[in-house]
């Protein structure tokens, strides 16, 4: 007589969610000065942008995402830890890992806190563009910085969850973020810069203050930011 071993049930939507983490690994590991977090972290937005993991989903426990992933767990913990000051996930610990829904962004966004009209549900950055160059162009940062007359300038195209498009210039002096101009622009797609700036380079935002007005949108500006020349837009 014979017996043959039970057959071992695999979880559809975990199968689903393992095979699209690894093959966008894959696709985020190209590039000669990507690092392995920011791979990770691209990867696990990547999910959730194209709705393979959904607001309210958990992640697979993190020694999982090292094996799907192929990296260290302390890569996994530092891609989840950029992803949290993004709010693009809640983390609590006991209760693992899941993609936020509607909880409020948390105190380490200052940008980019934008909600629904109708519902004031928080509108999270589903997807993003960046470029950085170095230019020595004056402007309203020119005082604010100094006088300096060298500027690191980064540029970011976002879409948030309601497909509204946002563009965001962010000036800083060169000589306080050397090397930050040949960095590779995806090493900071969704990532927080305010606290990437503070870790990299020392540079600690102590306060903020901000002014809201209207204005025409230049060509320009239109251009770098897939928007429509001569709108209406909120410029903050």
């Amino acid at each position: 007589m014979s017996t043959a071993a039970p057959t071992r049930q695999i979880d559809p939507k975990k199968a689903e969610v393992a095979d699209a983490l690894a093959s966008a690994m894959r696709e985020a590991s190209h590039g000669p000065q990507r690092t392995k977090r920011s791979a990770a972290r691209l990867a696990i937005a990547a999910a959730i942008r194209d709705g393979v993991l959904e607001p309210g989903d958990y992640l697979p426990p993190e020694t999982w995402l090292t094996g799907i992933l192929g990296v260290s767990l302390g890569t996994v913990q530092a891609a989840l830890r950029q992803l949290q000051q993004m709010g693009t996930i809640v983390r609590r610990r006991g209760d693992g890992t899941r993609v936020a829904s509607g909880e409020p962004l948390g105190r380490d966004t200052w940008h980019f806190r934008f909600v629904t009209k109708d519902t004031g549900q928080p509108l999270r950055i589903t997807k993003e563009r960046l470029w950085i160059d170095r230019v020595n162009t004056p402007g309203d940062w020119t005082e604010f910085l100094g006088g300096k007359t060298d500027y690191v300038r980064i540029r970011r195209r976002v879409i948030l969850q309601d497909k509204t498009k946002v563009g965001a210039e962010m000036f800083l002096s060169a000589q306080a973020v050397p090397g930050l101009e040949t960095m590779d622009p995806q090493e900071l797609d969704m990532v927080n810069i305010r606290p990437f700036l503070e870790e990299q380079f020392g540079l600690a935002a102590a306060d903020a203050s901000h002014l809201v007005q209207t204005a025409s949108l230049d060509e320009v500006s239109a251009k770098a930011f897939g928007l429509t020349p001569g709108v209406d837009v909120m410029e903050i």
